[in-house]
């Protein structure tokens, strides 16, 4: 299969060509008879290899540890390695931005499940930029890889992808204008797409000599921040060498939620073999634009059985999910499980009155009970009198939670009582409200 690709200016070409055979000279790409890696049919990148390992649904991610490339590309900002006309260092932050071609295939960098950003055709200003159309893989347990300036996306939305998937292919959407470079930036973030962006670490790719690792094939590092700005390209590769390490993550968690106080309790069993850590999310859902807030992390360690997830809000839903991770990855996430942290009621408010209309009974009432995250079930109102200066045991009886008055019959010939209540919800029941109390005719 050969794709079409635009020209580039002839300035570029020939700048680009020697920076390919310096590399050439260096020993960076290796070249077979034919002038090509073994697989690669098109300057523009396109390969043909054996049939790639599938993707598992059961097994669905593995840790980006992939080249996005098969087109050689330079290798410019990275993070601290080059500095903007102001003097400040562009980035600044994570990322690694690859010169290549228009539409140079762009590969995943692990075992995911693909989303699409944005399909934005756009050119910025000549001082901005935006990601134009742009894509990111979830690789697991919050840890994701961010595709920009994309010229188009290959790939569905939603859909399971390994790191022989082309998700798109090489642009200079959104980029400043006048927009005639085109690149990948390419992130590794934590925490989800927008998490904080991290180092990504050393990138292996496949070629005709076996397996490479880069950045230490140029010049011996293992980070790309340390590679001078424009100074190495990086080799024809393809995707032969790619194995379903994804099939070698953990077993898919099986995950128990049961509310408390202010807390979650959660419990997932003892982690397989070779587990290396537990990774928790936990997203609280928000009632006003009906849809859950960005997740948070929180992570293990492999032996650990369960946690409880202290300082939520009681009476608030939440929603958490478990994964284990080894040196493949993560697994897939538990299926999710929502609670709702909850005490006991507060003590209902009282006495909202307290009458005697006859000498035969006391009218009581009192305010709802805060119900403190789990339904009030019931009221319970007490009396008591005095007789002959001793106080009587308590009489008890019980409203829906929905009454809040009862009337105490049963207390002719004492002039003098006292009356308290409690409330019930699922997590037990308050404490007792303040003791009212009342003169009666006998």
């Amino acid at each position: 299969m050969s794709i079409a690709t635009s020209p580039r200016p002839s300035g570029r070409t020939s700048w680009l060509a020697r920076l390919a055979v310096l590399a050439l000279a260096a020993g960076l790409l290796a070249v077979s008879p034919a002038g090509l890696l073994h697989g690669h049919t098109s300057a523009a990148g396109a390969t043909t290899t054996a049939t790639a390992p599938a993707a598992s649904s059961t097994h669905p991610f593995s840790a980006p540890i992939w080249s996005p490339l098969r087109s050689p590309a330079t290798i410019s900002c990275v993070r601290t390695n080059c500095t903007s006309s102001n003097g400040e260092h562009y980035h600044g932050y994570w990322a690694i931005d690859f010169l290549g071609a228009r539409g140079d295939g762009i590969y995943a960098a692990g075992a995911g499940i693909f989303h699409v950003g944005a399909t934005e055709q756009t050119c910025g200003t000549t001082t901005t930029q935006t990601d134009g159309t742009w894509a990111w893989v979830d690789h697991g347990g919050g840890k994701v890889t961010k595709y920009t300036h994309l010229d188009s996306i290959a790939v569905a939305e939603g859909a399971l992808v390994t790191p022989a998937t082309m998700i798109g292919r090489m642009g200079h959407w959104g980029d400043s204008a006048p927009c005639t470079t085109n690149y990948l930036h390419f992130e590794v973030r934590e925490g989800g797409i927008k998490g904080t962006r991290v180092d990504p670490g050393t990138l292996r790719a496949c070629t005709s000599s076996g397996t490479v690792v880069m950045p230490t094939i140029f010049n011996g590092s293992t980070s790309f921040d340390t590679l001078p700005k424009m100074a190495y390209r990086t080799p024809t590769t393809n995707s032969s060498c790619i194995t379903d390490v994804w099939n070698k993550t953990p077993a898919q968690p099986t995950l128990t939620a049961t509310r408390a106080p202010s807390s979650a309790k959660l419990a997932w069993g003892t982690p397989p073999s070779g587990t290396t850590s537990v990774r928790v999310t936990t997203e609280l859902w928000g009632p006003s634009f009906n849809g859950w807030h960005d997740p948070t992390y929180k992570t293990f360690a492999g032996t650990t059985t369960g946690t409880t997830i202290t300082g939520l809000t009681n009476g608030r839903t939440y929603r958490f999910r478990v994964t284990f991770g080894n040196s493949s990855g993560f697994s897939a996430w538990s299926s999710a499980k929502s609670v709702i942290p909850a005490t006991v009621p507060s003590a209902p408010p009282s006495p909202r009155y307290l009458t005697s209309p006859k000498p035969t009974y006391v009218h009581y009432g009192w305010y709802a009970a805060t119900a403190n995250g789990a339904a009030v079930t019931k009221y319970t109102t007490q009396v008591r009198c005095l007789k002959s200066g001793v106080w009587q045991a308590w009489k008890s009886a019980t409203t829906a939670p929905s009454v809040i008055y009862y009337n105490h019959y049963g207390l002719t010939g004492y002039t003098y009582c006292q009356v308290r209540v409690n409330a019930t919800n699922g997590m037990g029941t308050s404490a007792w409200s303040t003791v009212s109390s009342i003169s009666k005719a006998a």
